[in-house]
């Protein structure tokens, strides 16, 4: 590892001033291993205003050469318009990717009996098919949209009984229904066994409800902690759940699918949101609410306000948000409706994504780098495991909110990125075949004066800013000769810096 002067070391110290609240700094990089305090600064400002940049990172797990040519292309509307028809985008190479996983698509009985793979093993090779699906597919705007609906239903796959019933929630409800209508997501999530043994409902019977799930899909999936219902609503909810199972692997040989048992049911009236309930209505309580629930002003309201903060920033223009409203209310709750008025020009003009960037969260931000420098991930299992310090598995947050969506939960978890660009930038890269001569390639034969701007060009297509690549190339210009670290730490700078941390 090349020693640098200490005045060096602080230029190293001023690429990743503004990016986080950093305890400490990455092994590999002696550079950075200088603690730092910092507030978090808008190190993306000076960007210029791009709209095609902007919808390739709010809609896409970031910039490749490629998605830039399909959205220069088709036009800002156009791409858009392709991206939510994914079943009509031909994606063969992930195809090939994925033709490995024998249970994709198989019930979980099929995976409870899987001749080689325990359930566990079945849930990690999920993650990895997850991981896959992100940095792969040509699908890129669908995967973000599932992205978007696994945290808003969120289930963790450790919760007892939940693994591989979780791997059917991904298939059958988050992926079949993520562009389809906001009411069937959220049937579909109900009579889910993962959702349903996750919050416990599969106990929720007569003369002992349980109030779980009750709860949540009125706080967390429908109306939202502000929304108008009270602890009442709750309990009367409950009673409406009660019976609401599935299979059990002892109970028959179709274990995991969703049943309906009466005999555990509440059959007795109930009032829930001022709706009357009659006595006797069996399932088809809940299905009354739901569809009540699913298009509810005040869900209008907060799922619209959640997805636009997904894609257009923290703060989305309130007049963006009245048209996605307008959309919903108009067509019953059409997510593609939806995700079209949040991604048109005149929505990523009025939030201006350039000016008002966010951080990207650790998964965002790693598959952004897979797919900006063209990283290989043959083992992508092994890769799970790699990446697991950094705080976003997929499937693996355990409260029901999901990973959140605030800068303030990612601001001050900066340590592990580094360590990972610098893993790659040298080649350490264990589950891959990378190496840093690799690396050295995607500079093209460029002098070592102009390495900062090409690794400018090959991460984000020109975009960082001017003052991230001049600090890049002060540091790169440190170096006496191009040598094998010089290239990995220009590589593993770009990618620390607030530019590439931001989007």
């Amino acid at each position: 590892m090349t020693n640098h002067p200490t005045g060096q070391r602080v230029t190293r110290r001023r690429v990743v001033q503004g990016v986080g609240a950093c305890a400490a700094a990455a092994a590999a990089s002696p550079v950075l291993a200088q603690s730092t305090r910092t507030a978090l600064q808008n190190g993306a400002q000076e960007q210029a205003a791009d709209p095609r940049m902007a919808l390739l990172n709010r809609a896409s797990f970031g910039y490749t050469a490629a998605d830039m040519a399909e959205v220069d292309s088709r036009g800002l509307e156009g791409w858009v318009n392709w991206q939510l028809e994914p079943a009509t985008i031909a994606d063969a190479s992930l195809d090939a990717r994925l033709a490995g996983f024998d249970w994709l698509g198989t019930s979980a009985q099929a995976m409870f009996e899987h001749p080689t793979l325990y359930p566990w093993e079945i849930s990690h090779e999920a993650r990895a098919v997850r991981l896959l699906r992100a940095t792969f597919s040509k699908r890129q705007l669908f995967e973000r949209i599932v992205e978007f609906w696994t945290d808003h239903f969120n289930i963790y796959a450790g919760a007892d009984d939940v693994s591989v019933h979780k791997v059917v929630d991904d298939a059958n409800v988050i992926r079949t229904h993520a562009l389809g209508t906001f009411r069937d997501l959220l049937h579909a999530s109900a009579k889910s066994p993962a959702m349903l043994a996750y919050l416990d409902n599969d106990t929720n019977v007569v003369g002992a409800p349980q109030e779980n799930y009750a709860r949540e899909v009125m706080e967390l999936h429908t109306l939202g902690v502000d929304g108008p219902y009270t602890e009442t609503d709750v309990r009367e909810l409950a009673r409406c759940f009660t019976g609401w199972t599935y299979v059990k692997p002892w109970q028959s040989s179709q274990y995991g699918h969703f049943i309906f048992r009466p005999g555990n049911h509440d059959s007795g009236a109930k009032t829930v949101l001022g709706i009357p309930i009659p006595a006797g209505g069996g399932q088809d309580e809940v299905e009354t609410i739901l569809d009540f629930l699913a298009n509810h002003p005040s869900t209008i309201e907060f799922v619209t306000g959640k997805l636009g903060r997904w894609l257009l920033g923290y703060a989305p223009p309130e007049t963006v948000l009245a048209e996605a409203r307008a959309a919903w209310t108009s067509t019953g709750g059409d997510i593609k409706a939806i995700v079209r008025v949040l991604l048109a020009p005149a929505s990523l003009h009025a939030a201006a994504p350039w000016a008002n960037p966010k951080l990207k969260r650790p998964m965002h931000w790693i598959v952004s780098l897979y797919r900006a420098a063209g990283i290989d991930l043959p083992r992508p299992k092994d890769t799970i495991w790699m990446i697991w310090s950094m705080g976003q598995v997929p499937f693996e947050w355990a409260p029901p909110t999901g990973y959140p969506d605030v800068e303030a939960a990612w601001a001050s978890t900066l340590l592990p990125r580094w360590s990972q660009s610098a893993l790659l930038g040298n080649g350490w890269y264990w589950s891959t075949d990378h190496t840093n001569d690799d690396m050295r390639a995607l500079l093209a034969g460029a002098p070592k004066s102009e390495w900062a701007q090409q690794v400018n060009r090959v991460l984000t297509g020109g975009a960082m800013s001017p003052r991230d690549v001049r600090l890049v190339q002060e540091h790169v210009d440190s170096f006496q000769s191009p040598t094998n670290q010089a290239v990995a730490e220009a590589f593993e700078l770009s990618a620390s810096s607030p530019s590439f941390l931001r989007y």
